[in-house]
């Protein structure tokens, strides 16, 4: 695992999880900072693969740990004179590059060291996290208050049948993204509850090698919520179910390989929970009496299959995470 101190913006530490330790301190560069970071391709993290990717405010690069002195790879280094401002990358299976900022806007690179084969203007808030289905089809922002899905394939011109990482979209034909958010009654209702605006945790897709994206999961306050992408792209009303905590939901994902189970992560804990206990929204689900922390309940059950489970030490350590 890959970690980085708030303080020291331009170094990365190497926890091995086995041990819980601190192995390795990566001096990544001394003027060019990691503001973020990400995998050299969406499963590279199921490989051996040595290099991934760092964003500064102005600069996307790759880090190599296995260089003599500063990790940075200096010919793959693509810097900006601008503040473009970079707030979030993801990449595809094959490697491809979607970089989004603070400005809202989103920029879609087939390899580091070039200019973005494709620039999506501004699209509203700051964006705060991004995901990238595996095949590149699919870019999904997460602003403070919504999500955006962008659908990065072409399907007229002459360069029909291309990704926008791959080929330009023309001046005209930028993609239009979908908005995927909350109703406003479902918004007033959540906000009514918590006391606290809307505040997504960065959405992804479910994932897994071989499979398709189906389901798409953010959080926020207490609230875990998963939209179905079949729903979402049919333009179905309320494509969305729920599940609430008693605490606020620091980190969410789906299980790799299935988006059957749900990942939690709550402020003292990590929890696993089936799909199947997501209820549509209504004032009585948003209002329901919440989870409560797990290991106060007598009736904890402890088989991963099972609607709520624990996460133990081998599921931490052998998670493809």
């Amino acid at each position: 695992m890959i970690l980085q101190n708030d303080t020291d913006p331009n170094s990365l530490y190497r926890m091995d999880l086995e041990y819980g330790k601190i192995v390795d301190e990566w001096k990544v560069h001394d003027d060019i900072p990691v503001n973020t970071f990400a995998p050299e391709n969406k499963f590279a993290q199921m490989t051996g693969q040595q290099t991934f990717l760092g964003l500064s405010k102005n600069a996307l690069y790759r880090i190599d740990p296995r260089l003599a002195g500063s990790k940075l790879v200096d010919d793959s280094l693509k810097q900006y004179v601008s503040k473009n401002d970079f707030s979030a990358a993801a990449t595809t299976e094959k490697g491809y590059i979607a970089v989004a900022s603070n400005k809202g806007d989103i920029r879609m690179f087939d390899r580091l060291g070039i200019n973005a084969k494709t620039h999506i203007p501004a699209l509203g808030e700051t964006i705060i996290g991004l995901d990238v289905s595996a095949d590149g089809r699919w870019i999904l922002a997460t602003c403070r208050t919504y999500l955006l899905l962008v659908d990065a394939l072409q399907k007229e011109g002459k360069n029909e049948g291309k990704l926008g990482f791959e080929k330009a979209f023309g001046k005209d034909s930028k993609p239009q993204p979908r908005r995927l958010g909350l109703t406003p009654n479902h918004v007033a209702q959540f906000q009514h509850e918590t006391g606290a605006p809307l505040s997504f945790t960065p959405a992804k897709f479910n994932t897994g090698e071989g499979i398709d994206e189906t389901s798409i999961i953010s959080a926020t306050g207490p609230f875990i919520v998963t939209w179905n992408m079949k729903r979402v792209l049919a333009g179905r009303k309320d494509p969305y179910t729920i599940k609430r905590y008693a605490e606020e939901v620091k980190a969410d994902n789906f299980r790799y390989g299935s988006d059957k189970n749900v990942i939690v992560a709550l402020p003292n804990e990590v929890n696993m929970v089936a799909k199947g206990q997501f209820k549509k929204p209504t004032r009585e689900s948003i209002m329901m009496t919440p989870v409560r922390d797990t290991r106060r309940s007598s009736g904890r059950i402890q088989v991963p299959g099972s609607g709520r489970y624990k996460l133990g030490r081998d599921d931490v350590v052998n998670s493809p995470y």
